[in-house]
């Protein structure tokens, strides 16, 4: 199957079913944007964590793109790999502070 893109709207505070949905079509790749994305809270990158592990076990590529400065702050102060792989991020290695 092709490629597909969504776009976050608003808040992020759990699962996003419409995504869910996505995933069981098996998409090669999956890009989110997340331009219209205002928040995101610990539910939300609770989901999202569990989201990229199911994509990771069917093989599918996913891709995160116009992260918004407050979201991508909370990505780098979570650091899971996982989120930062699909940011573009470098994994953190070694000891955490």
């Amino acid at each position: 199957m092709k490629a597909k893109r969504y776009s976050i709207i608003g808040q992020i505070k759990g699962s996003i079913p419409e995504v869910d949905e996505l995933l069981a079509q098996d998409p090669s790749e999956l890009t989110l944007d997340f331009a219209n994305a205002t928040f995101i809270s610990v539910e939300g990158i609770e989901w999202l964590e569990e989201f990229l592990l199911r994509s990771d076990s069917k093989g599918m590529k996913v891709t995160f793109e116009n992260i918004p400065t407050d979201i991508y702050k909370v990505f780098k102060v979570v650091r899971i790999d996982k989120i930062m792989k699909a940011c573009g991020m470098l994994p953190i290695t070694g000891p955490h502070c």
